[in-house]
């Protein structure tokens, strides 16, 4: 019999421009949470995008919207999604942290 994967706890903080209009956000957060979820990852939750200030410059802009997603999925998922992260136009900086399980 076939073991389901074991699914970590994640969590993805993404920065990305501020240049970008309302419908293109949206649609960057969407790419992120397809992304998660074709690589066999779930959801758990997904704040809404925060426009913050920067203490200095980072890659020419000086805020960027802050988005913040928790999710399960297997090991290799953050990998994969670190991948995709970087190749997008965007996305300015991102980090994914592995968060302790509750037991």
């Amino acid at each position: 019999m076939l073991k389901a994967p074991v699914k970590n706890p994640y969590e993805v903080l993404v920065v990305i421009k501020s240049n970008i209009n309302d419908d293109d956000l949206d649609k960057n957060i969407d790419q992120i949470e397809s992304a998660i979820k074709n690589y066999g990852g779930n959801i758990i939750k997904s704040d809404e995008p925060v426009r913050k200030r920067f203490t200095h410059m980072i890659k020419g802009f000086k805020e960027g919207y802050y988005v913040s997603i928790l999710f399960n999925s297997p090991s290799e998922v953050p990998n994969m999604l670190k991948r995709t992260l970087s190749i997008s136009d965007d996305v300015i900086r991102y980090t994914i942290v592995k968060r302790e399980s509750r037991k």
